[in-house]
């Protein structure tokens, strides 16, 4: 039976509370508190884990999202669980090929202790996931636009630019986001990527279909892209895309991981929200936490 909280979390989107001190759980108590969690029917629980790494479920699965789980001396925390810990993917979808995103080892023993989990990527980052050890009959590479029926999701491919549009004949987009339909619920994860017209014709028909949009917000500058770090959208930009998409929910994301070099403060982009379209719903999630969010359309 739905908790009280969940029973009105099918009528509107409300923030849940962090699970526990979840930073303070070992990796295999993370992912069984996921595994355990069951949404409501027409929910999706997303869990924030930094950075653009995030866990999705609905519809009886679990979709790992940019999963970025190696140790680094330069993040502000550390990854929520390792790689062999997850035992429960279903899907992992890869926005592009940055090892942020796509972490090799990640990947690698996410594959190994996930058998029956398949990977969704652009074409371009393909030889990496077989370089890292995810076998070729796993790895779904479909071009931008194109739907894919995968069990209960139905997962499309949205053009992004990491500074720039990169595309060919060949590969397709080289960057990416994913709008995922599952369970009556209609859900956008944009990977990396900054505003431009091919991104926002490819968003347009999903303008108040959306109910959760979740927006890199780390921004750029000459400095960090002459140390070979592109940018994403400005918070600016992300409140503004937000602001022509009316998602029922917006969360701001790539912002916190790394806080010496490509941070932002999400405070900005909630006081430009409340400034310029104080009815748009926006949460931001604590590393580790659960949130429920349910269609109002």
């Amino acid at each position: 039976m739905p908790t009280p909280e969940e029973q009105q979390a099918a009528a509107a989107f409300v923030r849940l509370p962090a699970q526990g001190k979840a930073a303070r759980r070992s990796g295999r108590d993370f992912v069984a508190a996921v595994a355990a969690y069951t949404p409501p029917s027409g929910t999706l629980a997303v869990w924030y884990m930094g950075q653009e790494s995030v866990i999705w479920k609905a519809g009886g699965q679990t979709v790992w999202i940019d999963p970025y789980l190696s140790p680094n001396g330069a993040r502000r925390y550390p990854p929520f669980c390792g790689p062999a810990d997850v035992t429960n993917a279903d899907l992992v979808l890869i926005s592009h090929e940055h090892s942020d995103h796509l972490d090799a080892p990640s990947c690698q023993g996410i594959a190994a202790a996930s058998p029956g989990a398949r990977f969704v990527a652009p074409p371009v980052c393909g030889p990496l996931l077989r370089s890292a050890g995810v076998p070729a009959a796993r790895i779904l590479t479909p071009r931008s636009g194109e739907p894919l029926e995968l069990g209960t999701w139905r997962l499309t491919a949205i053009p992004g630019a990491h500074e720039k549009v990169d595309w060919t004949p060949e590969r397709g987009h080289r960057w990416v986001g994913y709008v995922a339909e599952v369970d009556g619920g209609t859900y956008y994860h944009a990977g990396d990527t900054l505003a431009c017209d091919e991104l926002l014709a490819a968003l347009l028909p999903w303008a108040q279909r959306l109910d959760l949009a979740m927006l890199p917000i780390n921004g750029r500058d000459y400095f960090r892209l002459a140390a070979d770090c592109l940018g994403n959208f400005t918070f600016r930009e992300a409140a503004e895309v937000a602001m022509r998409l009316g998602p029922g929910l917006t969360v701001p994301m790539h912002y916190d991981l790394f806080h010496q070099f490509n941070d932002e403060r999400p405070a900005h982009f909630v006081d430009y929200i409340y400034d310029k379209a104080p009815y748009l719903p926006v949460a931001v999630m604590a590393p580790g936490q659960r949130l429920l969010v349910a269609p109002v359309r």
